[in-house]
């Protein structure tokens, strides 16, 4: 039911890599661009963000698998407006120390400018490049505006960009609208 190009999904910046990157696993189509090393190194390389199309390893497919989960579980905490929950946190900060990111200063007509780069390549330095993103967004204030579709069969990420903030599903035409049908006909069922 997602729409993986709408644009009203887009996330600004690198926010957008972590939103496109949660959504390697279409939930709702049984659809996963990291099911295999493989289309994982091909998913990574065609972002950009996999150094010198090298594959990665199994150990590193797992590491992305669990980035992306843990990210998915801090985005429905977003919807939800609740505490992240402490796993998915511990989760997220012990992948990112172990693939850390380091500052670079790069001279631009006079002025400095500081990014973020991965020590190393592969799996690593993807996992880092993500983890510099949601920093990133915490930062500037974007990170809560990043959700997870509150449709079950969807958990699609989706940025949003109400001004009550308070979006709940990918696309109101497509999950919004299955999930109230659902809950009316259940109400209908129950009689209240």
């Amino acid at each position: 039911m997602n729409v993986t190009d709408d644009p009203g999904n887009a996330a600004p910046g690198m926010l957008e890599l972590v939103r496109r990157f949660v959504d390697t696993e279409d939930l709702y189509n049984g659809r996963d661009a990291l099911a295999d090393i493989e289309a994982a190194t091909a998913w990574l390389a065609g972002e950009g963000v996999l150094s010198n199309d090298r594959p990665i390893t199994a150990g590193g497919l797992d590491a992305l698998r669990n980035l992306r989960g843990a990210v998915r579980t801090l985005a429905a905490a977003n919807t939800a407006g609740e505490e992240a929950p402490r796993e998915a946190v511990e989760a997220f900060n012990d992948l990112a120390a172990r693939h850390a990111a380091v500052v670079r200063l790069d001279v631009l007509h006079g002025g400095v400018a500081a990014s973020l780069r991965p020590r190393e390549d592969g799996a690593g330095g993807a996992i880092a490049v993500l983890a510099a993103a949601v920093h990133q967004a915490v930062l500037t204030g974007t990170w809560t505006r990043l959700k997870s579709c509150a449709n079950p069969e969807c958990r699609w990420l989706f940025y949003d960009e109400s001004r009550s903030r308070t979006a709940r599903w990918c696309s109101m035409r497509g999950c919004g609208n299955i999930v109230k049908a659902r809950r009316y006909r259940e109400k209908q069922r129950r009689g209240t």
